[in-house]
This record gives structure tokens, sequence and C-alpha cells, in this order.
């Protein structure tokens, strides 16, 4: 029988690579990818940093709401026994802060017991708690924790006279963990045009808040010492809680930002912020009212600022919490910071 014949065998060529056009093409579409991803990943992140941010805030007022009842006004601005009123305006950054008092409120009960209030919040007995991060405190958009800022102890300011901030030696300084909120005690309001030989600084251009009320020997925020204070209260605020501010965003301290840049100057090379930078301890009133003129994300050291795009969080004083956009007016800020001004303008 006879075999049919044999197919010759095929063959078959395999190529070993791609070509440099596949090669560009390919690397074109993932740049494309890439480019278009990106953005979104970044605004799904810069949203659930805001939406942290929010429900720090929230926290925050919450526990102002829990310490009025508890003890029927919010907390004070100055807290603590080393210090004796009249208080001069350097013993203003070295009490203990109004965020102290809200510690229990915010789960924060171990660190409460840990500080003395016997002692200045600047001082070595309170400088492991000063430099414990409060979660709360932190907005997520900002730096980490680590970044601490500094100031000057409150007993080394005469024996250093004029010597650069730059300059100040590690033993003369103490260091604490930011916080990234503020409760702001009002808000500065200049006529125009300015009145001959008046004070800036006077109380007669500050439209008080929330936060109670300071009487200074001398009637202005800055040069006087504070010859009382008595803490805010809820009945204070005639404009009615949902129209006026308690908490707002203060970021990027321990730098003093402008506009989105450092604030550097001759006499601050550093752009150290001017005003106090850690959670524990308290500040002037200079430093805690807004500034004329100053809207939202200008400036860190005299109004709102926060490193969200377009706006910034507030807290206001029945417990909620709103947007602010850069665009806010100042006559509207005027309004919301004022506790007795009649409200928002139409």
């Amino acid at each position: 029988m006879t075999r049919p014949p044999r197919r010759p065998q095929e063959s078959f060529s395999i190529r070993g690579g791609i070509t440099v056009v596949e090669l560009l093409v390919v690397i074109g579409v993932v740049a494309l990818l890439v480019a278009l991803v990106l953005p979104a990943v970044h605004s799904a992140r810069e949203s659930a940093r805001v939406t942290q941010c929010r429900n720090n805030l929230r926290q925050t007022a919450l526990a102002l709401q829990n310490h009025h009842a508890a003890r029927g006004s919010l907390p004070s601005y100055y807290n603590g026994t080393s210090l004796q009123y009249p208080l001069g305006e350097w013993d203003l950054f070295h009490l203990h802060s109004w965020r102290t008092p809200l510690l229990p409120y915010l789960d924060q009960a171990p660190l409460a017991a840990r500080l003395d209030l016997a002692a200045l919040a600047t001082g070595p007995e309170n400088e492991a708690a000063a430099q414990t991060p409060v979660p709360t405190f932190l907005c997520p958009s900002g730096d980490a924790p680590t970044v601490m800022g500094w100031g000057l102890k409150h007993d080394r300011l005469a024996g250093l006279g004029d010597v650069p901030l730059e300059e100040i030696p590690d033993e003369d300084r103490y260091s604490v963990v930011r916080s990234d909120y503020d409760a702001m005690a009002g808000i500065q309001t200049l006529p125009d045009p300015f009145p001959e030989k008046a004070d800036s600084s006077s109380v007669d251009f500050v439209r008080w808040g929330a936060w109670g009320w300071p009487v200074f020997e001398q009637r202005t925020t800055a040069g006087s010492r504070l010859s009382s204070y008595r803490a805010g209260r809820f009945a204070d605020v005639r404009d009615g809680l949902s129209n006026t501010i308690s908490l707002v965003e203060r970021a990027g301290k321990p730098t003093e930002l402008l506009n989105g840049k450092p604030a550097v100057t001759s006499g601050n090379p550093n752009a150290l912020y001017p005003g106090q930078v850690g959670w524990s301890a308290s500040n002037t009133f200079l430093w805690s009212i807004n500034a004329d003129g100053v809207g939202v994300n200008e400036s860190n050291s005299r109004g709102i600022y926060s490193f969200h795009p377009g706006g910034a969080n507030v807290a206001v004083a029945d417990g909620s919490v709103r947007f602010l956009s850069d665009s806010t007016n100042f006559e509207t800020l005027v309004a919301l910071y004022g506790r007795s001004d009649g409200g928002l303008p139409d």
C-alpha cells in the first residue's frame, strides 16, 4: 500500500520585540492615563482630608458645647494658677490655653491629667505634655506633628536683648506641637479715613466675638496689661449661635504665611510665626483677632487660613461647621465674628 506524500513542514517566524514606534505609543498612552488619573487621586485625597478637617472642628465644637453645659461658659483663654491678674502682654503667651479644658471632652483625659496647671504651660513641668500631638487639633492637610514650633521661655525675655530670633540658643526655647485650629476673639475694623493720632490697636476698633470680655488697663490689645478676663457665654451672643464663628482654621504654623508664601522680612528672615504655635499654651489678644481687611487664606497670623483649595473650614457657635470660600467679603467676616452686631448682612 502506497503512503501519501508528506507535506512540507510549515515554518513560523517569531518576532523578538516591538518597534520603537509601538514603544512610543505605549509610553504616550501610559503618560496620558497618569495625567488623567493623578488629579483625580489627588482630588479624592484632598476631599478626604477636608472631611477629616471638618470632623476635627465638629468634635472640638461639640466639646465646647459640652464644656458650656457642664460649667456654664466657654473655656477661658487663660488657665492655670502660676500667674495672677493683671497679666503683662508677655505673660499671655505662657498660660494654659482654651484647648486644655476641652481635653476630657475629646477623649484626652489622660493627657489632661499630665498637665501641671500650677506651672506655666511653657515650663519644663509641662514639656512632655506640650510635645504630645492631639490628633483633633491637627488638620491632615498640614505638616506632620513632628514639625514642632518653638517660643522663648517666660523668664528669658529680658536677658536676650536684641538677639536675632534665629540665634536664640536652644536652652532659652520651649518646643510644642502645633494646633491648626484657633479660637479667634474678634475682628478688627478700622475706619476709613483713619483718625489722626488714633491707635490702631484700640479696643474701640474691635468687634468682639463669642470668647468673652477682656479688660485692658490702657484699652489697647497691644502694649497694655490685661486687667481681667471673663470667659464667654452663649447668652452673650445676641446675634444667635448659628450666626457667630467660634473656631477657625489657622494652618501653616510654625511658619508665618502670607498669600501662600512664607512672610519673609529683614527682621524675620525665617518667617517664624509671631503668635502662639502650640496647642497647650495661650496667646495674646493681638494675635487672636482677625486683622482689618484680611480675608480667608490671606494670612495665617492675622486671619483664617487653610491648605484646602478654595477656602477654609470654620466652626459656628451652634456646633455646625461651614466652608468659607476665598472670595468671602470682609463685611461678611465682620458679621460672622461679632457676637452682637446684627447678624449677617442682607
